[in-house]
């Protein structure tokens, strides 16, 4: 039975920006909605919720159940939103009221009144990574029990008992969460609390909108397997908004591909992974990093999504594709079956995109004197958490190190000790001979030998400076001899000297970290941390700014200290790869060797929570 049924769908503003979408849901399925930053996912999912931004109208018709969404009065879509369609957004911290409990959080989304026993199954324990559901939903005191009616209002221990439950149904069994804060939760605990808060009223549709971007590789496939068991649970359909390949592929019946506001592609997810019939999924499927072999090159999508309204009458994705000709740029392809539920708006059978061939691996194995960077005991305590518990840990001339672990394991404290951002309780921290334990150390020669890139480039870039300014202010602070020109460090990044003159706001995510990362090398440093670099970036994004950053480490002899928990990502960046798990150092060694036959149950746990590369 379709849920949700979405026909013509077009947003616009000063602009075109969603164009024409097709899209459904049935009850009990989960459909991913996948595709680059700029092409309308977001949007597509705001205007079903009836909730795009001022200044933004749809036209179209959407229809959840036989009921029109669009144009319909406010009070129909209150009546509508939490109680039969629910969000769950990227980020907790902007869902959670930080100045309200958990509890507090849940409680209020609950329905005015109780309601009598689940009808819904209650959730398998035995295919719950938690098995800390309660086998029967319906046993809560505050739904009783035999003649199915339900109390007329909440009491105070009737209304604690369901949002206990609630807690329960997304595998939280500690009642004290209830009562602890947003900023007193770990990432996973929020993204959580929030999902109790969306489910509380119990809708039939969840739109979830890139729901494990920001969470580590184990803490995503908890809330991942959460999602899919609640949703069979339930029999809830789910709308997956993800620019995550890999993800929407594992978790998906169904997986649409939006590019510059239109569908390009869509069908169930496997067939999709394994023949992809337009060239954009093939593009996207291409530059996915692998986490089992070492490739020689990766390979990005040239090129950056246009404006809905400028492509309206041709092929979208013509300029970017390598097979295109002059009869894609007559009209626009219509999205045309060619196979029972698989649909694509390419004219041609696709050829498949050729991936780059698997590289052995020499890992550089620094003697003594060339040892860059060495860190022996380095301990931090934050209170009474231990954030790190004697690290030791050294880096070569020209060499890549990774540090992989969990949020919560250590790894951003350790790299801000580096930079002289937090001061250790122990240990000693040694950069190409400078002590760097203490801050009075050196000052501007510390500064020069280290930089950072930070994960997000839009908050690390003054919106106020053009490119060049940014980059010269950076450039003035290094020695003269080693001084490169605004023109030279957009070179290096692969970006137009132009760009010199642009502000951040009028440059894509990719570009920004660009420029991020040339005002880093601005001051020629011998150590380049890189702090979940790629973390936010498209598919196609990030196998562009690995591949730099790879190219800079060969070119110009830089040492990366690399900082993520995306494993595919240290196996193509990295020599060597240390392991912490709650502050201590439990596996380091090649990157290769550690990836393919990790030594440590916690490295074992942490490559099964990887997503499989299609």
């Amino acid at each position: 039975m379709t849920l949700l049924d979405v026909t013509g769908l077009t947003v616009t503003g000063r602009h075109l920006i969603v164009d024409g979408v097709d899209l459904a849901v049935s009850a009990g399925e989960t459909v991913g909605l996948v595709g680059e930053s700029g092409s309308g996912k977001s949007l597509t999912a705001r205007a079903v919720a009836g909730l795009l931004p001022k200044g933004l109208t749809a036209t179209g018709s959407v229809t959840l159940s036989g009921l029109e969404l669009l144009g319909a009065r406010e009070r129909v879509l209150r009546s509508v939103r939490g109680a039969r369609v629910a969000l769950l957004m990227q980020d907790p911290f902007a869902m959670l009221n930080p100045l309200c409990t958990a509890g507090v959080h849940i409680a209020e989304s609950l329905p005015r009144s109780p309601r009598p026993p689940s009808p819904f199954p209650p959730t398998d324990p035995g295919a719950s990574p938690f098995g800390t559901v309660p086998a029967d939903p319906g046993a809560s005191p505050a739904l009783p029990q035999g003649s199915g009616a339900a109390p007329t209002r909440w009491t105070r221990a009737t209304r604690r008992a369901e949002v206990l439950r609630r807690l329960a149904e997304v595998g939280i069994d500690d009642p004290s969460v209830a009562d602890r804060y947003p900023f007193q939760l770990s990432g996973g605990m929020r993204q959580r609390v929030a999902l109790a808060a969306a489910l509380a009223r119990d809708p039939e549709l969840l739109i979830a909108d890139e729901p494990t971007t920001a969470l580590d590789a184990t803490t995503q496939h908890e809330i991942l397997m959460l999602l899919r068991n609640v949703q069979r649970a339930r029999g809830m359909g789910v709308l997956l908004i993800t620019h995550d390949l890999r993800v929407a592929f594992e978790l998906c019946d169904r997986v649409a591909v939006m590019y510059a506001g239109r569908l390009v592609e869509s069908g169930p997810g496997f067939d999709m992974a394994k023949v992809p019939a337009h060239p954009y999924t093939a593009g996207l499927l291409a530059a996915l990093p692998s986490a089992t072999v070492t490739l020689s090159r990766l390979e990005g999508i040239p090129g950056g999504v246009p404006a809905a309204g400028d492509v309206t009458g041709t092929c979208a994705f013509a300029a970017r594709c390598g097979q295109a000709d002059s009869e894609c740029t007559q009209e626009r392809p219509p999205l045309r079956e060619i196979a029972p539920d698989r649909h694509t708006a390419c004219l041609y059978e696709v050829r498949p995109r050729p991936r780059a061939e698997p590289r052995a691996v020499t890992p550089r194995e620094a003697s003594a004197d060339e040892t860059l960077l060495r860190i022996e005991g380095l301990r931090k305590r934050y209170g009474g958490h231990v954030a790190l518990g004697g690290v030791s840990l050294r880096v070569g001339r020209g060499e890549s190190v990774g540090v992989v672990g969990e949020s919560g394991s250590g790894k951003t404290t350790l790299a801000r000790c580096v930079l002289g951002l937090v001061t250790p309780d122990e240990g000693r921290i040694e950069l190409a001979g400078l002590d760097l334990t203490r801050r009075a150390r050196g000052g501007g020669q510390a500064h020069r030998l280290v930089q950072c890139v930070f994960q997000d480039p839009t908050t690390s870039l003054n919106p106020s400076l053009t490119v060049g300014s940014t980059l010269a202010e950076a450039a003035a602070q290094g020695t003269p001899e080693g001084r490169l020109s605004v023109a030279e460090l957009l070179d290096l990044v692969g970006l137009p000297a132009s760009y010199a003159a642009r502000r951040p706001r009028a440059l894509s995510g990719g570009q920004r970290q660009r420029v991020a990362i040339a005002r880093a090398l601005a001051v020629r440093p011998a150590l380049l941390i890189c702090d979940e670099p790629v973390a936010s970036l498209d598919v196609s994004v990030q196998a562009h700014v690995l591949e730099l950053l790879r190219t800079i480490g060969r070119e110009l002899g830089t040492s990366l200290l690399f900082i993520t928990h995306d494993l595919a990502v240290v196996r193509q960046i990295t020599d060597r790869t240390v392991v912490l798990f709650r502050g201590d150092v439990v596996e380091e060694g090649e990157t290769a060797r550690i990836l393919d036959a990790p030594a440590h149950d916690y490295t074992r746990r942490l490559l099964a929570s990887v997503p499989p590369t299609p």
